[in-house]
């Protein structure tokens, strides 16, 4: 039985994860008596993969959440119930895109190993019982959450909703969920082993903030005089950090099913373009085209004073999801997303070299 000494993309000297690392090793026999595998190559990158050796899928999940999004339309929420002046829309449409991001933030993970998302079971926990009773909350959070299911392909058969009182604030929620998928046949799991020098780097681009960096957003938003309800073309600000995040599932699962040769796949998230250089192979990622940086990033990098290397490891500039693959799958790629009404940007490509991301138009350089 393989014991998982060093996860690559975990921090060695980070005591939480060595501690996932030691429960792994403990009970991975749990799974074994019953004929199911951890997949290795799995582990450490954007879903885990199980092996039912008897049968040839692999099992993908995944767990993550809106991180703290959901303060922003709780605090509007709020705001506005107490001068409705502030606020010509309702209230619960300031929700809405929370169960897009909910859906997005895990099935736009789990499609980077080749797996077609299932379902997902969704914990909405708050501070206060009363949480549950409010309407507005209740019409547009799940509103979003069915549109969501209908844009990845998926079902919500399952979920949980507890006050957690003193542990979450009387006002606020915390919107989380785990996810399954499935990858058959098993050949079919991607997991960067044909990622080679000389394969493009192709960006999808995002449609706004999505759910990284908004602690750093909520903080620069709030010593606005007027706030999250600060005018932002014919929008508030609040609204602008509110669209929801792009899902990306029909575009790469029609690639997939098509023959686009897709090598790795990352979903840009937390660390921003740090994570073009998520897979495990040591090679350089020459940036030399960017996507369109959102006018509300821009906006807030400027009124933050924030330096462009700082900004593009904090929010995503426009860029929501990686692709590496060849250059003869371009014109395949772009009319997939296109019809999506998706952009797609080759923005640079793959060579040897030490492990790094060079955005040659920033003069920016990352290391790990």
């Amino acid at each position: 039985m393989t014991r998982y000494k060093d996860i690559e993309g975990f921090e060695k000297k980070d005591p939480f994860k060595q501690g996932f690392i030691d429960l792994l090793n403990a009970t991975q026999h749990n799974l074994a008596k019953n004929k199911i595998n951890i997949v290795t190559e799995s582990l450490g990158e954007p879903a885990a993969l199980l092996d039912f050796k008897d049968y040839d899928f692999y099992l993908a999940f995944k767990t993550d959440g809106i991180g703290t999004k959901s303060l922003i339309a709780d605090n509007m929420a709020q705001d506005i119930r107490s001068d409705k002046r502030k606020f010509k829309g309702r209230i619960s449409t300031l929700y809405q895109g929370l169960g897009i991001d909910l859906i997005a933030s895990n099935m736009n993970d789990m499609i980077c190993l080749g797996a077609t998302p299932i379902a997902l079971s969704d914990e909405i926990a708050a501070g206060n019982y009363k949480k549950f009773t409010d309407k507005e909350f209740i019409s547009g959070l799940f509103k979003g959450l069915r549109k969501g299911c209908m844009e990845a392909g998926i079902a919500i058969p399952s979920g949980e909703s507890p006050t957690l009182t003193d542990i979450i604030s009387p006002k606020t929620s915390s919107i989380t969920g785990s996810a399954i998928g499935m990858i058959k046949p098993k050949s079919a799991a991607i997991f960067g082993k044909k990622l080679k020098s000389g394969d493009r780097i192709y960006a999808l681009t995002a449609s706004g903030i999505h759910t990284n960096g908004l602690s750093l957003a909520r903080r620069i938003v709030e010593k606005l005089p007027q706030g999250y309800f600060t005018r932002f073309g014919n929008k508030t600000l609040g609204e602008e950090l509110l669209k929801p995040t792009q899902i990306y599932v029909k575009p790469v699962l029609e690639m997939l099913k098509s023959g686009v040769d897709i090598h790795y796949m990352s979903n840009i998230s937390g660390s921003a373009f740090r994570k073009v250089m998520r897979n495990k192979k040591s090679y350089t990622y020459l940036i030399n085209k960017l996507p369109k940086k959102p006018r509300v990033l821009a906006y807030m990098q400027a009124l933050e004073n924030m330096s462009e290397e700082e900004a593009y490891e904090t929010w995503n500039m426009g860029l929501g999801f990686v692709i590496f693959a060849p250059t003869d799958v371009e014109t395949r790629m772009s009319r997939i997303c296109k019809k999506h009404k998706i952009n797609l940007l080759n923005m640079g490509y793959v060579k040897k070299g030490k492990k790094q991301v060079i955005i040659e138009p920033k003069n920016i350089i990352y290391t790990p």
